[in-house]
């Protein structure tokens, strides 16, 4: 496996192991650590977008994962362009989402979801079939709307837009 499939790899990984801390740790912890989490993680999909974009490829397909389909992910140069800037987008948002927790954003669905969402985030642009990139679209979508509505007993225009 290359710098390209290991950078992808660990940011899954470490984007998986952020949210489950946001699930498990107490409120202090949590905030830190699985912001943390979305950092590195996005710091080696950025990796992983410049090994790509630098020439190496990844692909790996697990047909039995998803019914019909199965599941393929192949991140190539235009693929890793996309995933290095989501991956720069992921680190400063995580960045920004530790001092944002101070405001009562602090609870474990939302702690627990912008890992799940960066994690989605990446793997958009590396879906390489119809079935695959679909999957990926709607969690990406869902754990968006999730965070949105994040606020909604705050503000009622988060509720509505949410609703749209």
């Amino acid at each position: 496996m290359n710098l390209a499939g290991v950078g992808l790899a660990a940011s899954l990984g470490i984007a998986g192991l952020g949210a489950l801390t946001a699930v498990v740790l107490g409120e202090r912890a949590r905030v830190v650590i699985a912001g943390a989490c979305t950092a590195v993680s996005g710091i080696a999909a950025v990796i992983a977008g410049i090994a790509a974009l630098a020439g190496q490829s990844f692909a790996v397909e697990l047909p039995d994962l998803l019914p019909l389909f199965g599941v393929r992910l192949v991140l190539d140069p235009l693929g890793g362009l996309f995933v290095a800037v989501t991956g720069g987008v992921a680190v400063a948002a995580a960045i920004y989402g530790i001092g944002y927790s101070r405001h009562g954003l602090s609870g474990r669905g939302v702690q627990a979801l912008l890992p799940l969402f960066v994690a989605a985030m990446v793997l958009v642009p590396v879906a390489a079939s119809v079935g695959t990139f679909l999957l990926c679209w709607e969690l990406m979508a869902l754990a968006s709307l999730l965070l949105v509505v994040a606020e909604h007993r705050r503000r009622a225009a988060v509720a509505d837009a949410g609703l749209w």
